[in-house]
């Protein structure tokens, strides 16, 4: 069996299109979400779907960088709290992979309905926590921005940067199994 289709050609696009999403594409991006795994089955992750009234005041926390994604039709939030997951030694704090997991359940599901499915974590926190209103104690660990893929060359483009549009138009680039994986230890040959 070959990588899914899903994972094989998922990518963080910036050129997007505001053309609004598939009647039940939200929906089936967060039930993807609430099937990730999660210590003791805690699913401490909470997810809030701006795509209303709510998205111009998110859209005003993002940072500059991230301007291209003031087209988008919707926006997921993804919130826990470390004292609702696993604590274990060593700082490892569950609540935040496991988050981690539904964010990428979340994404393989959006690239399945065909859609561009791409965390930032370029916002302000206190603006777009006030604008969702996710309580205080709560982490707003990242925002998804969903949408169709746009054209880098054409409007869907206009808010990108010169290396944004170029990184959307190159190959995708990623880090050789050599440069990231191991085999029995630390430091030896994947291969």
């Amino acid at each position: 069996m070959e990588i899914l289709r899903e994972l094989h050609d998922r990518r963080a696009y910036r050129a997007i299109s505001d053309a609004p999403l598939p009647g039940t594409a939200l929906e089936h991006i967060v039930r993807a979400g609430t099937l990730a795994p999660s210590c003791y089955n805690n699913q401490p992750w909470r997810v809030v779907v701006s795509s209303g009234e709510s998205l111009d005041a998110l859209k005003a926390s993002l940072a500059e960088g991230n301007a291209w994604a003031s087209r988008a039709p919707a926006i997921i939030a993804l919130a826990a709290r470390e004292c609702d997951d696993c604590r274990q030694d060593e700082g490892r704090e569950y609540a935040l992979f496991d988050a981690g997991l539904c964010a990428m359940a979340m994404m393989v599901q959006a690239s399945a309905e065909g859609l561009v499915a791409h965390p930032i974590a370029g916002y302000n926190p206190k603006k777009a926590k006030a604008a969702l209103g996710i309580p205080a104690d709560f982490i707003l660990i990242t925002l998804i921005v969903v949408a169709h893929r746009g054209d880098p060359d054409s409007p869907d483009g206009a808010l990108l940067k010169d290396w944004q549009r170029e990184r959307d138009k190159g190959e995708r680039q990623r880090k050789s199994l050599s440069d990231i994986a191991y085999r029995d230890r630390w430091g030896q040959s994947f291969a």
